[in-house]
């Protein structure tokens, strides 16, 4: 059976106009249907790949911008050049949209739990084989909201990537940043290792015992997967070749700059609770200035240029101050990451 939908054009004046400008029969390469779940059911929209380049939205500086250097964590990303710093978390209202997945789903558990008795043993375990699962409108609905939160989730993220990334883009003339393994960083510790410290544990006894614990396995996968900063590696270097701006990667094998001290010229690797580093009598924190040396790379993208590191060191750590000042008085603190 054929079903005829209307088809409408939304109300955006930039995509009238490029609709309006092209010959839909020679300038389309070719288009396909999407289809979006909401929470009033789905909606379908034609998705148009047109001819040639895409437009350039973004007014790049006048003065041709500066080098860039940029580095990236799990959940936060700094950027430093001669004239401005950044210091961000990474999509940081995606907290409440797993928040309220994880409640609903919750919901969808007890509910399924309550309708389905026979499919699970005494301690809780869902039974082995193959089961009829009864759910009800409820949980039905509760379902679907979760995928429109996943969606509304993902949207927000590339959005907020995005946006950072526009705002970056218009002062840099060249990108230079130390490529992250985040695959590698969000699966489990094959070490099984216990900790330094020992604690003391109540026996049943009533007497106490000093036990060193398992250290935990887990690693960073949660956190990459509520930021996505693959994702925004990937979407800098997509952005940067659009607009013709140089993008350089270091060499992690011969230059990491998350331990090194310029002054010394020493690699020393700090714990994970050190945020802040102390170089030449001056306190900084610790993304930024990785960033500050990632950007002072010399020719060869396997070590700093020295020279260039001591005489703009000032300059930075000014500029650093003064982020953080204001980064406080805005409330933008975050300590387990930014050190404040």
């Amino acid at each position: 059976m054929k079903h005829y939908y209307k088809v409408r054009v939304p109300k955006n004046e930039y995509i009238q106009n490029i609709i309006s400008s092209v010959d839909l029969k020679e300038d389309v390469v070719y288009s396909f249907l999407k289809r979006i779940e909401f929470n009033s059911g789905f909606k379908y929209y034609v998705v148009i790949t047109l001819r040639g380049d895409a437009p350039k939205r973004i007014k790049l500086s006048k003065d041709g911008g500066h080098r860039t250097g940029v580095d990236f964590g799990t959940s936060t990303i700094a950027t430093v050049s001669n004239n401005e710093v950044h210091l961000e978390e990474l999509a940081p209202e995606s907290a409440k949209y797993e928040k309220e997945i994880r409640h609903k789903q919750n919901l969808v558990d007890a509910s399924m739990r309550k309708h389905n008795p026979e499919n699970y043993n005494k301690n809780g375990t869902i039974k082995k084989g193959k089961h009829k699962w009864k759910t009800t409108r409820r949980c039905r609905r509760l379902k679907q909201q979760i995928r429109v939160l996943y969606r509304k989730q993902s949207a927000y993220i590339k959005t907020s990537h995005h946006t950072f990334i526009n705002r970056v883009v218009q002062n840099t003339s060249e990108f230079i940043l130390e490529p992250m393994n985040f695959k590698a960083l969000q699966k489990k510790s094959k070490k099984t290792e216990r900790q330094d410290k020992a604690v003391s544990i109540k026996q049943k006894d009533g007497s106490s015992k000093m036990v060193r614990k398992y250290k935990r396995k887990k690693r960073y996968g949660d956190s990459i997967k509520n930021r996505s900063p693959g994702l925004m590696q990937a979407d800098l270097k997509t952005k940067a070749t659009q607009y013709g701006i140089p993008y350089y990667e270091i060499d992690i094998h011969l230059y990491r700059a998350s331990q090194l001290h310029h002054d010394t010229g020493e690699y020393i690797k700090p714990t994970l609770s050190e945020r802040f580093k102390t170089i030449e009598g001056c306190k900084v924190q610790r993304d930024l200035y990785s960033a500050f040396l990632i950007c002072h790379t010399d020719d060869t993208l396997t070590a700093p240029n020295f020279k260039a590191c001591h005489f703009d060191f000032p300059h930075f750590v000014k500029m650093q101050d003064t982020l953080i000042l204001n980064m406080k008085k805005c409330g933008h603190t975050m300590k387990h990451c930014f050190g404040f």
